[in-house]
């Protein structure tokens, strides 16, 4: 999540009446990935792998309506990974006040933070 927008917008129906004014929250968001070739299961004894969408692709970033978000995940860095900005060709990343260095490249996806996250990401279950 890069940011968190609270906005007054007018709202006109498909007839062209009389524009409403609504309050909408949203959400603007960098998307990630899963990383193609990583292999993660309980066979492998690995986590699922996730990366940055690349800036450069046009689905990258995009806004969410709140009403959208059903869990928070948490993500462990991969350390290994590095920090850097890969998949950021045209500028540092966006969620970082200036001076300061940029995320890591790749994270891991924490199943285990719950039960219920666990079963999810097993397919056992409702997560």
């Amino acid at each position: 999540v890069l940011g968190i927008y609270h906005m007054e917008v007018w709202l006109q129906d498909h007839g062209g009446g009389q524009s409403v004014k609504h309050h909408l929250e949203v959400l603007w968001v960098q998307w990630l990935a899963v990383l193609q070739g990583w292999r993660s299961s309980m066979k492998y004894d690995h986590l699922p792998k996730i990366a940055l969408v690349e800036e450069s692709d046009p689905n990258a970033f995009s806004f969410l309506n709140l009403g959208q978000v059903i869990q928070g995940m948490y993500l462990i860095p991969a350390f290994a990974s590095k920090c850097g900005v890969s998949s950021l060709h045209h500028g540092k990343f966006l969620a970082h006040p200036e001076g300061q260095l940029d995320d890591w490249e790749e994270y891991y996806v924490g199943i285990f933070v719950d039960w219920d996250m666990f079963m999810c990401y097993m397919h056992l279950g409702i997560g």
